[in-house]
């Protein structure tokens, strides 16, 4: 075989490596000792020199036929980067992708929250797909051997351009698709098995493909983390909710954009769950504050201390040491006591005042002992109301 590949042409060298039949061994340079001949893992190893010789025709014929192949060998290439049960999951460290995860992604500096923390960098992630190559696994013991192309020059095992693997289309696509999912579903202790398919996914704009596999498999965690790298704060509040886990609860709503009626009911649950503290923030949040002052004349200083670096936290900022600093919370304590009777007297004056101005248009004695009766008028602005309808009818 070896002399009639000295004696065969370019082309029908290029030919044979494109069918995967050359070349039929790599070499493996030593510099104490003469170079070593190895035969070719055809599983492992096999698709990456296709890859090479694929790529060189193309760049002569560019006919659609090449282009299929080129795709379907990719798919092949794929799998030796992932752990499957087919490569006897040698591949758990995925050393192919951590440059591009670790470029992608970055730990989030959140101390409060226990689950998965990575965050995905829109900017460097669409980068990585653009710049990095894929470079063969280190489980591959022939990763840095050598093979003859078509002109018989030594050449590295090439790379290949992540971009390449994202352009995939049709059932290529869906193929790739399918091997993340047996992927995620055979290493449930893999956090990068995870990544990477999220990675995918959204760089597909089919992220929602995630969260039902997660759902599909019970993994709460990838669930849980798909609301958290969304910025689906609602819902992860939810799940923690379930969990019981009012601390985490309380960071996560705090940090969400949520409407005046959802944060009351986020209010109501902790209070609800005799979580004075936190009810009082939410209900302040949801400018209940009524609710609010009388929740808070029920927490001590030192409670409302902890609160404050509870919502420092929230926001980043290192928390300040209860000990020693009674006066100080105690000082803030009462400065948010009156914020609170302020903005209630600010929303009862304009309460009052729009409810006064329909009562002279519509409302009769029953609407306003209705509002009276729920709350919505002091004595003094319903004394005030009966006046002016007993004027009215004069």
């Amino acid at each position: 075989m070896n002399t009639l590949n000295f004696f065969q042409k370019d082309e029908d060298r290029l030919k044979l490596g494109v069918e995967g039949v050359y070349p039929d061994h790599l070499v493996e340079q030593g510099k104490a000792k003469p170079d070593t001949r190895k035969a070719v893992n055809e599983t492992l190893t096999r698709p990456w020199i296709r890859h090479y010789f694929i790529m060189q025709l193309l760049r002569d014929t560019k006919s659609q036929d090449e282009v299929i192949l080129r795709d379907n060998n990719l798919i092949e290439i794929f799998r030796t980067t992932v752990p499957l049960a087919e490569n006897s999951f040698a591949e758990s460290s995925m050393s192919s992708w951590q440059m591009f995860l670790g470029g992608a992604f970055h730990d989030a500096d959140t101390p409060w929250y226990h689950g998965i923390r990575k965050m995905l960098i829109p900017g460097r992630f669409h980068l990585a797909i653009e710049q990095l190559e894929l470079e063969p696994p280190s489980s591959n013991p022939q990763h840095g051997d050598q093979f003859y192309d078509d002109s018989r020059t030594l050449r590295k095992i090439p790379r290949v351009p992540i971009k390449l693997f994202i352009s995939l289309t049709g059932n290529e696509k869906e193929r790739l698709i399918e091997i993340l999912r047996q992927c995620v579903m055979n290493n449930p202790h893999n956090t990068d098995a995870a990544l990477l398919t999220y990675s995918f996914l959204k760089a597909w704009n089919r992220s929602r493909d995630f969260l039902e596999l997660a759902r599909l498999e019970g993994r709460t965690e990838l669930e849980e983390w798909y609301y958290w790298i969304e910025g689906d704060m609602k819902s992860l509040g939810a799940l923690r909710r379930e969990a019981g886990d009012h601390a985490t609860c309380f960071f996560i709503y705090d940090r969400a954009f949520l409407t005046a009626s959802e944060y009351k009911e986020i209010a109501d649950w902790f209070l609800k769950e005799s979580e004075f503290k936190s009810a009082y923030h939410f209900y302040y949040r949801a400018k209940q504050f009524e609710t609010a002052i009388e929740l808070l004349q029920n927490i001590s200083p030192k409670e409302f201390g902890e609160l404050t670096n509870l919502r420092r936290l929230s926001k980043g900022e290192k928390p300040i040491e209860l000990a020693g600093e009674g006066s100080k919370f105690a000082a803030l304590y009462e400065e948010e006591m009156e914020t609170l009777r302020g903005f209630a007297r600010i929303r009862s004056a304009e309460t009052y005042k729009q409810v006064a101005v329909k009562a002279r248009q519509h409302f009769d004695r029953e609407t306003i002992e209705t509002k009276y009766a729920f709350g919505e008028l002091t004595d003094d602005e319903y004394q005030r109301l009966i006046r002016q309808l007993a004027e009215r009818a004069q």
